[in-house]
């Protein structure tokens, strides 16, 4: 028989499971709570503990941090439930304290790589994915408030450390919408993209990281499902299918990366990418492809040299024109750089010399303020060439009086072959531009703002390229974007870091659909696209493959237009 007080205990005991049950499945706003940990203590099970955790209560919070640059410091919880008619709902309430990522800088996380050291990561058992917060980064303007970011492809800047903020992550199939304190920050249409490793359902918080560090407050975490907004998962109107990959075949073990691609018709495809180590003035390479891409062959005397070509261009005569994509600032102030002209089979080049004439506020003025030459070219119908190239001048102040470089698009023209550049049209803010011809009056420019992840910028012209409009800031990012039209209609857009990814308009760009993630493989993640047969894309990023020399690899990718 029990004692009054081992029934008063049993009582107490089941009243607190009930309550517990209660507080895992209460049903708010059509939300059925499945798991959660509300910060009162520290997580008990079904959380349990992944690395090791530094987990202390304070304030009415659960200070988490991971100091450790060989652990990572997170909790983790399982779940189930059934998807079918179903979203899911991840609320967590955060305040960021400080973080540590790849090169001491915060702004450059490689979550796929190397974990996030402040974060929420969630499976279906078919997917995952989830949200890192970064803090601001004193060395960059732009980034003076801090990102809400995906685990692959999407920024928002948002401050993350002036206070407790609550997330909600609302995944419904491929999707992830991302809001924060009840506003929309990412649409996150196919962000929820990546294959879960496990048929496993779980949610995690805290440090997945070993190399990086970061500490946070949470006040409460919880994951639920309620009935779907929306009928059914919007069916794409397009099939892309992705073939296996295969590695650039390269002539001896170097930095091989950041491939730029060219179709010169006529069968002949050209690629231009760095040999160096990402430095002002590092050497280039131009290959020569006919089969299509599956192998290259160097062209003789363009190798490790920094006045290669990387824009190239059929011209009307059947040769091949390319500007360097180095220039020179020389002690006159004038600024020089190099023209290649190759024949017609990309075979045999000459080089002369060019000028280039920018509007002051543009023009370099010292070292390690430059212009460069960057990816798409027109050879136009009265013989003259349009470029695009952009510029970097430390005009922009930081509050220690610190100058910080701020990037600009162009269009330059030339009409004497490269002898001479002058300045066409200022497109907008940003670098590592791509720009494409969407008619004759209408075109689309998609630059990089500044040097860390964070969103790309997109541009119109209506006027075909004489005046330009910033458009709108994307929710995608980060890198070196490339745009090709393609001959259905089908605008397709590349761009990488921390992955290599591609995505596709139906409308000219106003909206972005159908991402892909091509490779999760670490490197530059610079990316390139082409048409090289109707419907088919040849696709090149740079990222190793395990067991051979080359760090650049293709994939064809055929995207076809299906009926509703």
């Amino acid at each position: 028989m029990k004692t009054r007080r081992q029934f008063i205990t049993t009582v107490a005991g089941t009243a607190a499971l009930f309550s517990t049950l209660r507080l895992l499945h209460a049903v708010d706003d059509g939300i059925t709570w499945l798991v959660q940990y509300d910060g009162k203590s520290l997580p008990a099970s079904p959380w349990a503990a992944m690395g090791k955790p530094n987990a202390k209560l304070a304030d009415g919070a659960l200070h988490l941090s991971d100091g450790s640059k060989d652990e990572s410091g997170a909790f983790e919880a399982e779940w189930r439930g059934d998807l079918d008619g179903q979203e899911i709902i991840v609320e967590a309430r955060v305040k960021l304290v400080s973080m540590v990522g790849h090169r001491d800088s915060p702004t450059a996380t490689w979550p796929q790589r190397d974990g996030a050291p402040i974060c929420i990561q969630v499976s279906d058992g078919k997917h995952e994915e989830g949200i890192l917060l970064t803090p601001a980064q004193d060395k960059h303007a732009e980034a003076a408030k801090g990102y809400l970011r995906t685990l692959t492809d999407r920024f928002a800047q948002a401050d993350t450390r002036d206070a407790f903020h609550t997330y909600c992550l609302i995944i419904r199939g491929e999707d992830m919408a991302v809001e924060m304190d009840g506003k929309r920050l990412i649409e996150g249409r196919d962000a929820f993209w990546r294959p879960a490793a496990s048929p496993r359902q779980f949610i995690r918080f805290g440090s997945t990281s070993k190399p990086f560090t970061g500490e946070a407050q949470w006040e409460f975490v919880r994951l639920g499902l309620r009935p779907a907004t929306t009928v059914a998962v919007e069916k794409s109107p397009l099939k892309i299918t992705v073939s296996e990959p295969w590695p650039l075949n390269v002539e001896t073990k170097n930095t091989e990366s950041r491939p730029y691609l060219y179709d010169m018709g006529q069968g002949l495809l050209l690629t231009s990418n760095p040999q160096g180590s990402d430095a002002l003035l590092e050497p280039y390479i131009v290959r020569r492809s006919t089969d299509a891409g599956k192998t290259w062959q160097a062209v003789a005397g363009t190798e490790q040299n920094s006045d290669s070509p990387q824009e190239l261009v059929r011209l009307a005569d059947g040769r091949i024109f390319g500007p360097s994509r180095w220039t020179r600032l020389q002690p006159n102030g004038m600024l020089t750089g190099k023209t290649t002209i190759l024949d017609a089979k990309a075979e045999t080049f000459a080089m002369h010399d060019s000028t280039i004439t920018l509007p002051t506020e543009f023009m370099p003025a010292k070292a390690g303020e430059v212009l460069l030459f960057e990816r798409h070219i027109w050879a136009e119908k009265d013989d003259s060439i349009t470029a695009v190239a952009w510029s970097r001048r430390a005009t922009l102040k930081l509050p220690n009086g610190r100058g910080f470089p701020e990037r600009h698009t162009h269009l330059l023209r030339s009409t004497d072959l490269g002898k001479t550049w002058t300045h066409v049209a200022h497109v907008g803010l940003g670098g590592e531009p791509a720009v494409v011809r969407l008619s004759e009056s209408e075109w689309l420019a998609i630059t990089r703002p500044d040097a860390h992840m964070s969103n790309l910028l997109q541009h119109r012209s209506l006027d075909g390229g004489k005046t330009w409009t910033f458009e709108r800031t994307l929710e995608e990012g980060s890198v070196m974007p490339d745009l090709v039209l393609m001959s259905h209609g089908v605008l397709a857009c590349s761009y990488g870091r921390p992955v290599s990814n591609l995505m596709f308009s139906l409308d000219g760009g106003r909206t972005w659909r159908d991402h892909r993630v091509i490779s999760d493989r670490a490197n530059f993640n610079y990316t390139a696209i082409r048409e090289i047969s109707p419907g088919r894309l040849l696709y090149m990023h740079d990222g190793q493959i395990p067991g051979t020399l080359a760090r650049i690899n293709s994939v064809y990718i055929d995207v076809e237009k299906v009926k509703p």
